[in-house]
């Protein structure tokens, strides 16, 4: 065998063992779906991509900072894990999964592979058949339900976790909860947004 003869072949066996690893990543890429940028405590990986999917098209980016900017995708998972019993820990997670049933019967694709205004319909089809929580979310017995109101929880941890976020205290809202005592004539600029730093 010529020395010529020898490196082509070497290259041929080093270019098909780099193209199947190659092809091989790229197939795991494409059904895992988009990375995140977190772990999740209590939601699988792909549990947390719908979440997150979810929360993008509730409170997405605006002039306003959207919901995954201030993390409140990795406030839910963490409130589920510290805050909830088991029970609701795994009716919230099998709500998350009939949710995405729900998108692939209504658009044949999981959600987190839908287009934006897809993923509207189908959060818009939840919206109409999930009726409102009952009473207090949080004195509320889930085991009492006739079926567990995921999209009504979900909705509300998110907003929970988005209007308590820092950026969005410290730098949107203008809110006092104990304002303190009346001075009739002061400059606003002196004040400001103390309260919420």
């Amino acid at each position: 065998m010529k020395r010529r003869d020898a490196l082509k072949s070497t290259a041929m066996i080093l270019g098909y063992a780099i193209s199947g690893s190659t092809v091989a990543v790229l197939m795991q890429s494409c059904e895992s779906g988009p990375k995140l940028s977190w772990t999740p405590t209590i939601l699988s990986n792909n549990q947390a991509q719908i979440l997150s999917g979810l929360i993008d098209r509730i409170l997405p980016s605006t002039s306003t900072p959207g919901g995954l900017d201030v993390g409140t995708d990795q406030f839910v998972d963490k409130i589920l894990a510290s805050a909830f019993p088991e029970n609701i820990q795994k009716g919230f997670l099998a709500g998350l999964d009939a949710f995405n049933a729900e998108s692939k019967s209504l658009q044949g694709k999981n959600f987190t592979k839908l287009d934006d205004s897809k993923k509207d319909e189908v959060i818009r089809a939840f919206e109409e058949k999930s009726g409102p929580l009952p009473g207090n979310l949080w004195a509320y017995n889930f085991a009492d339900g006739d079926e567990f109101p995921f999209y009504r929880m979900m909705k509300e941890l998110a907003l929970l976790g988005y209007f308590h976020s820092e950026k969005i205290g410290k730098e949107f809202l203008a809110y006092d909860p104990i304002p303190g005592p009346f001075q009739g004539c002061i400059d606003y600029g002196d004040v400001g947004k103390a309260w919420t730093e």
